[in-house]
C-alpha cells in the first residue's frame, strides 16, 4: 500500500534533503582535501588534524540527525519504544558532544596560535599547542564517552526502576508514560555535558577578541593612527575573529535549537517551533563548515579551482 504525505511533510523532507546535501558536500570536501594532502606529503599540520576531526564529526552528525528526522516523519511511532528511543539518544548524545568538543578545540587552537599575551602559561601553550592537539582531541573523545556511558547507565536504570515500580510499561515494551521523563533526563545530561565545551569556547573567544583589539590599537598607534596600515598579523587576527564570532553565534543557536528539540514542546502546541529547531539543528553541521572553507586560503583556493573546472566542463558541454 502506497503511503501518502501531507504537503507540509513533503516540504519538511525537501528542506532536510537540501541541508543534508550541503553538509555532506562541505564536510566531505574538507575531509577529502586534507586526506589527499596527507597522502601526498605524509604529514598533517595540527590545524588540519582539528579540521578533519571537526568535519568528520559533523558529517556523522548531519547523517544521523537527517536520518532521525526522516524516520520520525515516515514512521511517526518509531520512537515510542524504549528499545529504539534509548539507543538513538545514546548515539545522538555521543556524536553531538564530540562535535561540540572538537569545535571548542578549534577555538582554543585559534586563540593560542593567534592571540598574544605575556603570561608564562600562554607562552608555554603557544610553543606546545601543536604537540597538544592530539591529546586535546583524545581528551574530548574520552570526555564524551564518559558522558554518554553515564547517560546510558542512568537512563537504563531509570527505565528498569520505573518499569518494576509503577508497572506502567506494557508487555510489548512501549514507554508512552515514561517517554517524557526520559527526554527530560536527556535534556539534563545534554545540558551538563555541553556546558564544559561551551565555557571553553566562550573563554577562548573572549581572549581572542581582547588580543585582536589590543593588536589593532597598537598597530594604529605605530602607524600614526593610519587605518589603512595593516600587516599580515592583523589580517590573521581579522580572519580568525570573523570565524570565531560567526561560529560563536552559530554554536549558541545550535545549542538552543538542539536543547529545544529534545525538550517536551508538545505541551506548548507549537509544532512550528519544533520544525524551526529541527531545521536549525540540521543546518549547523554545514553552515560553519562553509565559513571555514571561505576563511581558509587552502580550502578556498581548492574550491575555487573545482568550481572553475566545473564551469569549464559545463561550458564545453553546452557549446
Amino acid at each position: 500500500m502506497t503511503k501518502s504525505f501531507a504537503p507540509a511533510v513533503i516540504f519538511y523532507l525537501i528542506i532536510l534533503a537540501i541541508e543534508f546535501s550541503a553538509g555532506v558536500v562541505t564536510n566531505g570536501y574538507i575531509v577529502a582535501l586534507n586526506c589527499i594532502d596527507w597522502a601526498k606529503s605524509r604529514t598533517l599540520t595540527s590545524y588540519d588534524k582539528i579540521i578533519i576531526s571537526v568535519a568528520f564529526s559533523r558529517f556523522c552528525l548531519q547523517f544521523f540527525v537527517t536520518l532521525d528526522n526522516v524516520l520520525s516523519k515516515v514512521y511517526p511511532n518509531i520512537f515510542d519504544r524504549f528499545e529504539t528511543l534509548q539507543p538513538y539518544l545514546v548515539i545522538w548524545m555521543f556524536i553531538n558532544q564530540v562535535s561540540l568538543c572538537f569545535a571548542s578545540c578549534l577555538s582554543v587552537f585559534y586563540c593560542v596560535k593567534i592571540a598574544t599575551f605575556n603570561q608564562c602559561l600562554f607562552s608555554w601553550l603557544k610553543l606546545k599547542i601543536s604537540r597538544l592537539v592530539p591529546w586535546l582531541l583524545l581528551g574530548s573523545m574520552l570526555y564524551c564517552l564518559v558522558t554518554t556511558v553515564a547517560f546510558t547507565l542512568f537512563s537504563y536504570s531509570y527505565w528498569v526502576f520505573s518499569h518494576n515500580s509503577t508497572d506502567c510499561v506494557s508487555t510489548n515494551g512501549t514507554i508512552s508514560d515514561n517517554k517524557n521523563n526520559l527526554l527530560e533526563f536527556t535534556f539534563l545530561i545534554h545540558s551538563v555535558g555541553s556546558i564544559s565545551p561551551l565555557i571553553v569556547f566562550i573563554a577562548s573567544s573572549v581572549l581572542l577578541i581582547i588580543s585582536l583589539w589590543r593588536h589593532i590599537r597598537k598597530m594604529n598607534l605605530n602607524s600614526d593612527f593610519n587605518p589603512s596600515f595593516r600587516n599580515p598579523s592583523t589580517d590573521a587576527h581579522v580572519r580568525a575573529l570573523k570565524s570565531v564570532v560567526s561560529f560563536f553565534i552559530i554554536y549558541n543557536i545550535y545549542y538552543v535549537a538542539s536543547t529545544f528539540s529534545i525538550g517536551n514542546l508538545s505541551s506548548l502546541n507549537a509544532e512550528w517551533i519544533i520544525w524551526v529547531c529541527t531545521f536549525v539543528a540540521a543546518a549547523y553541521p554545514s553552515v560553519h563548515s562553509i565559513i571555514l572553507i571561505l576563511g581558509n586560503p587552502k580550502l578556498k583556493l581548492a574550491s575555487a579551482k573545482i568550481l572553475h573546472s566545473a564551469n569549464c566542463c559545463f561550458g564545453e558541454v553546452t557549446s
